[in-house]
C-alpha cells in the first residue's frame, strides 16, 4: 500500500518531472535570461522562477499528503495497535464523528465500509476518499485531501511555462528576423545578435537562438497540454464533479448513444425491407442514404423516414398530454359551485358516482372469495384527488347528497353480488363513507 507519491518504487513519468523542472529553470537562467535587456531581464526572471518555486512547493504537498479514505485509515491503526484518535483535539474527534454519519459502501479489496465517494486505487492499493484520479506525473492518488494542491500545481505550472514560452518567442524571432537582415548585409548587427554572440564570450549566438527555439517547442507543447488539463479541472470543479465521475458519465452516454444507434439500425433495416415489398423505391432509397455513415447521417438527416417519425411521434404525445391537461381543467370546472354558492342534487350524484368508482379503483382486487379484505398503500396523487373532492373549501358539494348517492350504490351491490360476498362489500362501503365525513 502507497503511502504517498515518494515512496518507491517511483514512476518513469514522475522522475521526468524531476528533471524537466529544473531543466527549464536552469535553461531560462542561463540561455535567456542573460539575452534579455536589463529592464527585463531581472523581472522575467524572477517571475519564471516563483512560478516554479510555487510549483514545486504545490507538488511537493500533493505528493505528501496521503488521501487515503478515513476509515481505512483508523481501520489499519487498530489493526497495527495505534490511536486513531487523529492529532488528539476536539476538532479531529468531532471530524471523524461527522465522517461516520454519511453513506458508506463496501471495499471488497480493503475488507471494510469505505465512505461512498471513496474509490480504489489499483497503483497505489488502497481506497481514496472522494477518488479524482491517479497522477502518475506525481506517483500519487488525487484525492479530496489533495485535490486543491494538485489543481494549484497545475496552474502555476502553466504560468511559468506561459511566462517562458512568451519570453523565448520573442528572443528567437527577433534573433532570426535580425540575423536574416544581417545575412542579406542589409545593416548593422542588431541587438538581440550582439547580445547572443556574446553570450559568455562563446560568440555562438546561432548556437544559443537554437537551444531556446529547442525549448521554445517544448514550451508550447506544455502549454497546449497544460492549458486543456487546467480548463478541464475548471470546468470539474464548477459542476462539483470529479474526474472519475465525469469518465463514468462519459462511458455512460456513450454507451446509451451506441445502443440506440443500434436500435435505430435495427429499425432501418426493417423499414428497408418492407419498403422493398410494398415497391415503394423513394422511401427505400431515402432510408439508405439516411443510413450512410457519416455522411448520409448529417446531409440526410431532415429526409429520414425514421427519424421523421419519431419527431411526429414526439409532437404527438405532447399533444395527447397537452389534451390531458385540458380535459382535467374541464373535469374539475364542471364541479365547481354555481352562481348562487350550491351545487344541485343531479351534479352531486354524479359526482358521488364518480367518487364511488375512484375510491373503487384504489380498493380494486381486495375482494376475495372468503369474504376477507386486501389492501395496499394509496398513492399519493389518489389522496390528492380524494381530497379535494371531500376537502372542506369545497363547499360546493353536498355531504348529505353524497351519502345518498352512496346508499345508492350499496344496494346496487347488494343485487349484483353473491351472498357470500355481501357482508364485505357493506364494511367496504361504510369504511368509504366515513372516509367522506371525516
Amino acid at each position: 500500500m502507497r503511502a504517498n507519491g515518494f515512496q518507491k518504487p517511483f514512476n518513469p513519468m514522475q522522475i521526468g518531472t524531476w528533471i524537466l523542472l529544473p531543466t527549464l529553470l536552469i535553461q531560462f537562467l542561463l540561455f535567456a535570461s542573460p539575452i534579455l535587456p536589463l529592464a527585463a531581464s531581472i523581472p522575467c526572471t524572477i517571475c519564471v522562477f516563483i512560478c516554479g518555486a510555487f510549483t514545486a512547493y504545490f507538488s511537493y504537498w500533493c505528493c505528501m499528503i496521503d488521501p487515503m479514505d478515513d476509515r481505512l485509515r483508523r481501520h489499519l491503526a487498530h489493526q497495527n495497535g495505534e490511536s486513531d484518535q487523529g492529532n488528539g483535539n476536539e476538532e479531529s474527534l468531532s471530524n471523524e464523528a461527522r465522517d461516520d454519519d454519511h453513506t458508506t459502501k463496501f471495499c471488497w479489496v480493503c475488507g471494510i465500509d469505505v465512505h461512498e465517494s471513496s474509490m480504489h486505487c489499483k497503483f497505489c492499493n488502497k481506497c481514496v476518499k472522494t477518488f479524482d484520479h491517479h497522477c502518475h506525473w506525481l506517483n500519487t492518488c488525487v484525492g479530496k485531501a489533495n485535490y486543491n494542491y494538485f489543481f494549484w500545481a497545475v496552474g502555476s505550472t502553466l504560468s511559468m511555462v506561459i511566462v517562458r514560452g512568451g519570453v523565448l518567442a520573442g528572443l528567437v524571432i527577433s534573433f532570426f528576423i535580425q540575423y536574416a537582415r544581417e545575412m542579406n548585409g542589409g545593416g548593422s548587427v542588431g541587438a538581440t545578435v550582439e547580445r547572443s554572440n556574446s553570450w559568455f564570450g562563446a560568440d555562438a549566438g546561432l548556437a544559443v537562438a537554437l537551444v531556446n527555439a529547442v525549448f521554445l517547442v517544448v514550451d508550447m507543447v506544455c502549454i497546449v497540454l497544460l492549458v486543456q488539463l487546467f480548463s478541464f479541472h475548471i470546468q470539474l470543479r464548477r459542476e462539483g464533479i470529479t474526474t472519475y465521475t465525469y469518465i463514468v458519465n462519459t462511458q455512460q452516454r456513450k454507451r446509451e448513444s451506441e445502443r440506440r444507434k443500434m436500435e435505430l439500425e435495427r429499425r432501418r433495416i426493417s423499414a428497408i425491407a418492407i419498403a422493398d415489398r410494398e415497391g415503394k423505391l423513394v422511401k427505400k432509397w431515402r432510408l439508405k442514404a439516411a443510413g450512410c455513415p457519416h455522411v448520409g447521417e448529417v446531409i440526410c438527416r431532415p429526409c429520414d423516414p425514421l427519424r421523421r417519425g419519431e419527431n411526429d411521434g414526439d409532437q404527438q404525445m405532447r399533444k395527447s398530454r397537452a389534451g390531458g391537461i385540458d380535459n382535467e381543467e374541464n373535469g374539475v370546472q364542471n364541479h365547481m359551485v354555481n352562481g348562487n354558492g350550491n351545487v344541485s342534487s343531479v351534479d352531486a350524484e354524479s359526482v358521488g358516482n364518480e367518487l364511488g368508482e375512484r375510491i373503487d379503483s384504489l380498493y380494486k382486487g381486495v375482494e376475495t372469495a372468503n369474504g376477507e379484505v386486501e389492501t395496499d398503500s394509496v398513492p399519493c396523487e389518489n389522496e390528492a384527488n380524494v381530497n379535494y373532492l371531500g376537502s372542506d373549501d369545497q363547499n360546493g358539494i353536498e355531504i348529505s347528497a353524497l351519502h345518498a348517492a352512496m346508499e345508492r350504490r350499496k344496494i346496487q351491490q347488494q343485487e349484483d353480488e353473491p351472498d357470500g360476498l355481501t357482508s364485505s362489500s357493506h364494511s367496504i362501503v361504510e369504511k368509504k363513507v366515513e372516509f367522506l365525513s371525516a
